[in-house]
């Protein structure tokens, strides 16, 4: 009875609440089968109520925001041409992810939907000094519960301290690292939070942008899921759990 309360809770938040966390956004640019840039075309992600999308501008580009750190997809359709699905577009806070060009493809009759893949990069080539995992990289990643050692694992040029109560960034002194968690700065070391409630997380090792300041050291960035998407898993969760109970019985 608690448990249903509590996922009572959760939706009404979902539906009411806004969140502090910061947002990125998707951008790129179709081409028509000749290689002509293609205006107007629809681009949207999402399902439901939470669906979002845009239409390509005369020059064929678009832009998706704001969307909240994670994994998202897209469709592309145009009156015509087969439907582009691309699925497991990695999507970081306060950045933009770039996709490649793409050409759409005149319909044929059995054929009406085209799947494009989506490569994720740890290091994106243009901001060399910035790594990202998503929950979804790190769900079954022992240290995850500790945030010094699962930071010092995961990102390189980044080291816990003998003490393991703080972060070396390339050799710098541990009080030389900041955090920030949904863009509020947190002083100390990491925040240690639950790892189910984590939607991204980003390191810096250099090149720190000005919103910044002066840190001397490295940033860490934390991002917590939404209300809705941590709804969203606990129904997830139940489910699973409901259909491991019956499988049992069976």
């Amino acid at each position: 009875m608690r448990l249903s309360n509590t996922l009572l809770l959760m939706g009404l938040l979902a539906a009411t609440s806004a969140t502090a966390q910061n947002h990125g956004e998707i951008r790129g640019r179709i081409y028509d089968p000749v290689g002509e840039p293609l205006p107007m075309a629809t681009i949207t992600t999402g399902t439901g109520s939470g669906t979002q999308g845009n239409t390509t501008d005369m020059d064929g580009r678009f832009v998706l925001k704001p969307l909240p750190p994670g994994i998202h997809s897209i469709r592309i359709s145009f009156i015509g041409f087969q439907t582009i699905e691309m699925p497991g577009i990695e999507v970081t806070a306060d950045r933009a992810t770039f996709l490649k060009d793409m050409r759409m493809k005149f319909m044929a009759a059995l054929d009406t939907f085209e799947v494009v893949v989506y490569r994720r990069k740890l290091i994106d080539k243009d901001d060399p000094a910035r790594m990202s995992l998503l929950a979804e990289d790190f769900v079954r990643d022992p240290n995850k519960r500790n945030p010094i050692a699962f930071v010092g694992a995961n990102f390189v040029g980044v080291t816990p301290s003998l003490n393991g109560e703080g972060l070396h960034f390339r050799g710098s002194r541990t009080e030389n690292m900041v955090s920030f968690l949904d863009g509020v700065k947190v002083s100390g070391t990491v925040p240690s939070i639950p790892p189910s409630a984590i939607s991204s997380v980003s390191v810096y090792t250099g090149g720190l942008p000005a919103r910044y300041g002066d840190v001397t050291g490295g940033v860490v960035v934390i991002e917590t899921k939404t209300y809705g998407e941590m709804y969203q898993a606990e129904v997830a969760r139940r489910a699973l759990a409901a259909q491991q109970a019956a499988d049992l019985l069976d």
